[in-house]
């Protein structure tokens, strides 16, 4: 019990700005590729509290915390409205994929910092827990862009899919939207989000701080 009270410590924050950084990107983009919508409806901050959703943000986190294995989660979609780009269907695959590709460059960057730390503050009592937040950010945001990735509406991979499908097929697969929540636990009681999102987040986590590490050491 001590040790999950201690890990859901431990992750909450990175995780909070972890998924407000990935929603932030999807208005960020959004906004400026001629739609303000995410703007005009108070989305375009890092402010936790606007992109919050209690089953995804809060429930499903801890649910996945307390089993282990896989951390992922989800805030409240940002509104977008596709009729202000040139290339609807190109837009929105843009703004979609602005959000795994944002968690990705927040997993470098606390890779780096984690790298710092252990090196230059190895024995320190604030640092000692401070690294672990650094380690838990970087897991969690390539477990986040890797899940985000997954091509199951509503998720981002949905969205860059569908841009690829012909009309029919894309009607189609949004019908499948209702489902999603469910499928995506019978996906990973399965094992197949292992395939999808554990193994490549554990990849690009190794070779992040590996790769942080040399860089630093280099300059050294």
């Amino acid at each position: 019990m001590d040790e999950t009270i201690k890990r859901v410590a431990l992750y909450i924050l990175p995780f909070l700005f972890s998924l407000c950084f990935h929603e932030y990107a999807h208005a960020w983009v959004a906004n400026k590729m001629g739609d303000p919508t995410a703007k005009y409806n108070g989305r375009l901050t890092l402010n936790p509290l606007a992109h919050i959703d209690f089953m995804w943000t809060i429930i499903f986190p801890i649910i996945t915390l307390i089993i282990g294995g896989i951390y992922f989660g989800a805030a409240k979609p940002v509104p977008v409205d596709a009729r202000n780009f040139k290339n609807p269907e190109k837009g929105m695959a843009i703004v979609a994929a602005a959000g795994p590709i944002s968690n990705m460059l927040l997993g470098f960057f606390f890779a780096f910092l984690f790298i710092v730390v252990k090196i230059f503050y190895p024995e320190g009592r604030f640092f000692s827990p401070l690294s672990e937040m650094l380690n838990a950010g970087i897991l969690i945001n390539f477990f986040l862009a890797f899940f985000n990735l997954f091509p199951l509406p509503p998720l981002d991979g949905s969205r860059i899919l569908r841009m690829l499908l012909p009309y029919n097929a894309a009607i189609r697969f949004d019908m499948m939207t209702p489902y999603s929540f469910m499928l995506i636990i019978a996906l990973w009681y399965l094992g197949v989000l292992n395939f999808f999102v554990y193994f490549p987040a554990i990849f690009l986590y190794k070779q992040s701080v590996l790769g942080a590490y040399h860089l630093i050491v280099g300059f050294m």
